[in-house]
């Protein structure tokens, strides 16, 4: 009596091995939004490819508009753009609270000793962050001794970076000619220094943000149409 014979098991007749599941289709789908977006984030004149980790940066911001957001949100965000959220974000760029997960600005990454290399080796967030933090703590001119010393200003993955971090942080009091929600200010402080080395050092290859022409020009429902239907895609 040798028993059931040596065949393996087989699927049930009603399941197709090669079937797309709904995560992965939501998943491809994240992915074009996801490309769509960035690319409306950034212009066409340069064909640069941000880390993982810049992107995700972006993209939470640009998609949240907030600090703080659902862990699971972020969590699938971060499966997006190829990241693992507790390894590569969490105690890097953001912590985690209840459940949600905090962004961290400059100054925080820095007091907490969680900035990489100024140089952006590891990401261009981690430039950009010292650069903020420089410029916040110091003046523009260490800010600008910064780019010079890494070798940024030469960087097109640099400048990319800059422009799509300028177009998704809050915009400061400074700029918009009102004061951002509180739990905004310090990312709204990253925006005011990143947005005067621009100004400084950058103006000719990185145009003024779109999102501050639009505040400037006083439309009260920037930034509405795209991150909202981001959000509705990538979320829903």
């Amino acid at each position: 009596g040798g028993g059931g014979g040596g065949r393996p098991a087989e699927p049930p007749a009603d399941q197709d091995p090669y079937a797309v599941t709904p995560d992965d289709a939501l998943d491809a789908a994240r992915r074009e939004v996801k490309a769509w977006r960035m690319e409306t984030l950034t212009s066409g004149r340069r064909r640069a490819r941000l880390d993982s980790l810049t992107e995700w940066f972006v993209l939470a911001w640009d998609a949240f508009a907030a600090p703080q957001f659902p862990y699971d949100e972020a969590l699938r965000l971060a499966r997006v753009v190829g990241l693992d959220l507790e390894r590569d974000v969490v105690g890097v760029l953001a912590e985690k609270k209840a459940g949600n997960l905090i962004l961290w600005d400059s100054s925080t990454r820095a007091g907490k000793g969680r900035l990489g290399p100024p140089d952006g080796s590891r990401a261009w967030i981690d430039a950009l962050h010292h650069c903020a933090h420089r410029a916040r703590v110091t003046d523009l001119k260490g800010a600008q001794q910064l780019v010079s010393d890494n070798n940024l200003a030469d960087s097109v993955d640099f400048l990319t970076a800059l422009e799509a971090v300028l177009e998704v942080l809050p915009i400061s009091a400074r700029y918009a000619g009102f004061d951002p929600v509180k739990a905004a200010v310090p990312a709204a402080s990253d925006f005011e220094a990143l947005e005067n080395l621009r100004r400084l050092m950058f103006a000719e290859q990185v145009a003024t943000p779109k999102q501050l022409e639009l505040a400037m020009g006083d439309v009260t429902g920037r930034r509405q149409e795209g991150p909202s239907l981001w959000r509705e895609r990538q979320l829903g």
